[in-house]
């Protein structure tokens, strides 16, 4: 690292380790009330939280539109760690399944919010040059985080009750706050005024913009992949584990894997694989690993397969799917980084998963095959939008 780079990346490292902690003590949580919920209901609650992403992105735009940009990230998790005080009162009077269902709901677009606008700030804060060296070693802070998380989730849950991880989640929020801010901005970018214009702008920037449609096809594409292993998970651990501790602990252990393989990847491989072969080559390459999982699942499939295979897809996309999507995110202007980015990470990201789960309910429901009607195709269109996307950087990049 160049002078004056260790300070800044340690702090963006803590802030990413605190924030990914956080939301993965309640990850597994969330997944067992998935079970209870039902496999063949999902589409409602994926349904529900495209609803809610809805509701919830314009009042975000206003709040970009209204603030400096510095002041958006503290505004944001702050009120974040209100709603987590709150469901724990709730959740310490209340278990129904009306209450697990608001909680899935909730958290999953707690998910998009506080990640998407954590890689935003770093945005303001790491000039494109630097994004290429140094994003590998923040993401990583992000999996050493999610890898502590659910670590401590599948030990807790069995002592604690969930108002009581909820708790620990809450101070972790909020300490991750201290942490970021105390990032220094890159004084190459643009004074952190608010940045105008109307709350959906980032709606016409998608449209106008090759980078930014492509990145909203590559999350599209992305999205149904997920939802198909997701669904196909969910229901093969409901017919294996009847206790509901130990689907907590199943959920945990995918989790562990996943985040212990990115990290070993992130920071062994991310930097070098970018660095050596560009991102045309980078970006393609799990969703080439998925389309032949999702060959192979078609034919013949148990859980131990859709769990690798849902190893496979959350270890690439953590390791080199969302570090080289931000890379092409630092030469795009600010409206672009804030409410483009935003919007792709939020309403386009649930639009997708709702619309692949209703996709998936009718393809079971006539007795077709999700993986080789649904997943592959997807996953060899993310491939080639993926490589286009890439290439489009290295060139811009090389120029």
């Amino acid at each position: 690292m160049l002078p004056g780079e260790a300070r800044r990346v340690a702090f963006s490292f803590a802030g990413f380790f605190l924030i990914l902690c956080s939301y993965t003590i309640l990850r597994p949580v969330r997944d067992e009330m998935a079970v209870r919920f039902g496999a063949d209901k999902l589409q409602w609650l994926f349904s529900a939280t495209f609803v809610f992403t809805l509701l919830v992105v314009p009042a975000f735009g206003a709040v970009v539109r209204a603030l400096r940009r510095d002041r958006v990230l503290p505004v944001v998790y702050g009120f974040l760690v209100l709603n987590l005080l709150l469901f724990l009162a709730v959740f310490a009077a209340d278990s129904s399944s009306v209450a697990a269902g608001v909680f899935f709901v909730w958290l999953s677009v707690f998910n998009l919010f506080v990640v998407s606008l954590f890689w935003s700030r770093m945005g303001d804060c790491f000039s494109t040059a630097e994004s290429h060296r140094l994003y590998g070693y923040i993401a990583a802070g992000g999996t050493c985080g999610a890898v502590a998380g659910p670590a401590a989730t599948a030990f807790l849950a069995r002592h604690l009750a969930t108002s009581h991880l909820l708790g620990m989640s809450a101070i972790l929020l909020a300490v991750s706050i201290a942490c970021v801010l105390a990032v220094p901005r890159n004084p190459e970018v643009n004074a952190p005024r608010p940045t105008g214009g109307a709350v959906l702008a980032g709606i016409p920037l998608v449209m106008r913009q090759p980078d930014l449609r492509s990145i909203a096809l590559l999350v599209l594409c992305y999205t149904t992949v997920s939802t198909v292993l997701y669904i196909e998970m969910v229901r093969l651990v409901g017919i294996n584990f009847a206790d509901s501790g130990e689907r907590t602990s199943f959920f945990a252990r995918i989790d562990l894997a996943v985040n212990a393989i990115a990290l070993v990847l992130q920071l062994l491989g991310t930097r070098k694989v970018v660095g050596r072969y560009g991102l045309r080559k980078a970006l393609p390459f799990v969703p080439l690993l998925l389309a032949a999982s999702s060959a192979a699942l078609g034919a013949w499939r148990d859980l131990a397969g859709v769990a690798a295979a849902q190893v496979i897809h959350r270890a690439g996309e953590y390791a080199v799917g969302k570090p080289g999507r931000e890379m092409i995110y630092t030469t795009l202007d600010t409206e672009s980084r804030y409410k483009a980015k935003n919007l792709i990470d939020t309403a386009i990201y649930r639009a997708g998963d709702a619309g692949s789960a209703w996709a998936t309910s009718g393809l079971r429901a006539v007795g077709l095959d999700v993986f080789l009607l649904a997943a592959l195709p997807a996953a060899l269109l993310w491939a080639a939008t993926a490589y286009r996307l890439g290439e489009r950087h290295d060139r811009h990049q090389s120029t």
